[in-house]
């Protein structure tokens, strides 16, 4: 029954807010990470990730059905979470141009970070079983898409169809593919890598100089 549904889906959110839970699951999430560097994606087990948070696995299986959806989600949100300009930032931009400029800075961090955990998100990005990896990433991205979108024409810059949503898809889309060569490449210097991407949107996207 819907009705049902959605009182179990309460219930599972607030589960996982509950502050022993939310402290269970950043102990995975630092042992996700921390594993990494040693271990790749494909063979780490949830036995390990277990060992070192010092959690059983009934207690892992609790909060995520394997690996892949575990990391799935904290990369998803580690770019996610690069990704935000902070509202001072926003307030302060002289125009939009300046505000383009701190999403641009914003960009350089994502990218960063996909190069310092590249092993990870070259696993995630090339897997048949992604967890839900790609659509994570995308539908944040359209989030935060939107949002400079806002501020953009509250700045006076004209976006064409941004009623009906599509810049903010294209944009998401095209970021998130941007990411996935990023990823799979060689290419380690960032600040061209921001530059090459920031060229590519759409005409609208204030300019520097």
């Amino acid at each position: 029954m819907p009705g049902s549904s959605a009182r179990r889906g309460s219930a599972e959110a607030a589960d996982r807010a509950e502050p022993r839970a939310v402290r269970t699951r950043e102990r995975l999430t630092n042992a996700l990470r921390d594993a990494l560097p040693e271990t790749s994606l494909d063979q780490l087990s949830v036995a390990e990730i277990c060992r070192r948070a010092g959690v059983h696995r009934v207690t892992f299986y609790g909060h995520w059905p394997d690996i892949r959806s575990l990391a799935a989600e904290v990369f998803a949100q580690s770019v996610d979470r690069l990704a935000r300009v902070p509202q001072d930032v926003i307030s302060a931009a002289a125009g939009p141009a300046d505000l383009a400029a701190a999403y641009e800075r914003a960009l350089r961090g994502q990218l960063r970070e996909i190069l310092d955990q590249r092993a990870a998100y070259r696993a995630l990005f090339t897997s048949d079983a992604d967890a839900g990896f790609r659509r994570r990433l995308e539908a944040a991205q359209r989030e935060r898409a939107l949002a400079a979108i806002r501020e953009l024409t509250r700045l006076g810059v004209t976006v064409p169809g941004a009623a009906a949503g599509y810049p903010a898809g294209y944009i998401a889309g095209g970021v998130v593919t941007a990411f996935e060569t990023w990823a799979l490449g060689d290419a380690t210097d960032v600040e061209a890598a921001a530059t090459d991407i920031a060229a590519q949107l759409p005409h609208w996207w204030p300019r520097q100089g």
